[in-house]
């Protein structure tokens, strides 16, 4: 699937706040009726906070259940849904969701109803650091919940299904997108689907992205996906995305190497104010065997080709027909990271044969 992907100049990005204790490792954030509300990644206290439009705390709930791994929320018209099923290593037999009504906004040691789960289609629970079986992002609807999975080894994201009612279950794959980069958050609204995430290595991961598709009862709309590069400065790892009432789009990351925590506003191009003309880019063929044509490739430019955990392990360069020789390249996936004909460094993944 070849993906159009835009770059947004600085100027369309503005920082919206800084994010102080406890919310310097921010982990999820979703809009509810035109209200913000964040949580911490695991080991932060188990507490939703409500945030005014300046970034400071101005009210929280308490729930009974411990911050294990908290990596995303969500909610629908009713209730809220916090997913207690950050997997690192693909270990965990106790993935789970909190669920507790919106009248609960506010008040201590809530007590949510509990959704457990397990992927249908996982059979090996032996620790790697590149499972397929992490999971960061969901959404929910009036009766469903929609797991995104991280799928570090495939780079593949699954997308599973669950009723929103409490209970034991096992989640079943609806669908599958393909957006070019380790999915770390989400957010639904009029079926419209936001993702974000990061391309799986130190130099990229300072290169964030977001992805935008429509999805309708559980299924993507293909053919309408859309790849978006971020330009910002500072070194934080984007974690969270969701629409402003605005309109607009707001992404966080995490404070790291002297960057505080923050959050980001953006306002994705229209078909009014934006003419740029999509290109494209992609890998011709893929599978590949020996020569790999990169579409819309950058004559002359540097190509580096990178192990699935991101490491780089082979490098060369585009020639004038925009083709790299990859016939040394043992068999298996990689990342390949290249400038399109536009200058703009884009990503794809490649399985060489």
């Amino acid at each position: 699937m070849l993906l159009a992907v835009q770059d947004l100049s600085a100027q369309t990005i503005k920082k919206w706040y800084n994010l102080a204790n406890p919310l310097t490792e921010i982990s999820g954030m979703t809009l509810w009726k035109n209200r913000y509300f964040a949580h911490g990644d695991g080991g932060s206290p188990a507490k939703i906070y409500e945030l005014n439009t300046y970034g400071k705390i101005i009210d929280s709930t308490t729930l009974s259940q411990p911050n294990n791994d908290w990596e995303d929320m969500a909610a629908n018209a009713t209730h809220f849904f916090v997913g207690d099923f950050g997997n690192n290593n693909g270990t965990r037999k106790d993935l789970k969701i909190l669920k507790y009504p919106a009248d609960s906004l506010g008040k201590s040691n809530v007590i949510p109803e509990v959704i457990s789960f397990s992927y249908a289609d996982q059979n090996d629970f032996t620790s790697s650091s590149f499972t397929n079986y992490d999971c960061e992002a969901m959404v929910a609807t009036a009766d469903s919940i929609y797991l995104f999975s991280k799928s570090k080894a495939s780079g593949i994201c699954r997308i599973y299904s669950l009723p929103v009612k409490a209970g034991n279950y096992i989640a079943k794959v609806c669908d599958t997108i393909q957006p070019p980069f380790w999915v770390t958050g989400t957010h639904l609204s009029n079926d419209r689907l936001l993702l974000c995430g990061y391309v799986p290595n130190i130099m990229f991961s300072l290169t964030p992205l977001i992805y935008t598709c429509e999805m309708k009862n559980g299924r993507i709309q293909h053919g309408t996906e859309k790849s978006y590069s971020l330009t910002y400065k500072g070194t934080r790892q984007v974690e969270t995305v969701c629409f402003s009432p605005t309109g607009s789009i707001l992404f966080s990351g995490e404070a790291y190497s002297g960057d505080s925590a923050a959050v980001f506003e953006m306002q994705l191009p229209t078909a009014q104010n934006h003419q740029i003309k999509q290109k494209g880019h992609g890998l011709i063929p893929n599978p590949a065997r020996d020569r790999l044509q990169l579409r819309n490739g950058y004559p002359g430019s540097y190509c580096g080709i990178f192990s699935i955990e991101g490491k780089l392990v082979y490098q060369q360069y585009v020639n004038s027909y925009g083709e790299t020789n990859i016939e040394k390249l043992p068999e298996g996936t990689y990342w390949v990271s290249y400038l399109n004909s536009d200058g703009l460094q884009v990503f794809d993944r490649l399985i060489k044969i």
